[in-house]
């Protein structure tokens, strides 16, 4: 029992030696300093990101979808939320060019350096006319930390047309760059 209780107590000295010395703040109070740890991927930190899509716009009647492309801007405020605007172009009869602003609410998963999100905003519609819309989606992003936090995403946002009927969907595969 005795060399239980001498081995246990040997051990406990032993790690508080090996253990270092704890960093202190330059102050005179000499409190110690925790070290800052990060934990997982430190990619969707505030910032600016542009991007370039591409994707499909599909009619809620009539017409079949068409592809199409474009570009975005985004900007977060924290790593929760942020805005975007995008401009994009899809190839119906008259070339259908949609200018869109949303804020976006993010949820990252630092552990897998990826960041469920859902949109909502407005936007114009030009072609043989223009109109305005309202949409709401949702979509999903990766980021890459050893591609300097190059990110992929996909999402799909339901436009609502004042045009009644003219509604529509546009889903986007595309790729953004933080800067």
């Amino acid at each position: 029992m005795k060399s239980i209780s001498l081995l246990i107590l040997s051990a406990a000295l032993a790690s508080s030696a090996l253990a270092g010395t704890t960093p202190t703040d330059s102050g005179k109070s000499g409190k110690g300093v925790m070290p800052v740890i990060t934990t997982g991927c430190e990619c969707f930190a505030p910032g600016f990101a542009l991007g370039v899509f591409g994707g499909g716009m599909f009619p809620r009647h009539g017409d079949n979808g068409v592809a199409g492309g474009g570009v975005l801007g985004e900007y977060f405020f924290t790593e929760y939320f942020g805005i975007q605007g995008t401009y994009g172009v899809f190839a119906t009869s008259t070339e259908h060019h949609q200018f869109d602003g949303s804020l976006i609410l993010r949820v990252p998963i630092k552990s897998l350096c990826i960041a469920p999100y859902i949109m909502a905003g407005g936007g114009v519609s030009t072609n043989s006319s223009t109109e305005s819309s309202y949409h709401a989606g949702a979509g999903i992003e990766a980021r890459f930390e050893s591609l300097s936090c190059m990110g992929l995403f996909a999402d799909g946002a339901y436009h609502f047309a004042t045009d009644d009927g003219a509604d529509f969907t546009i889903a986007r595969m595309g790729v953004k760059f933080r800067f």
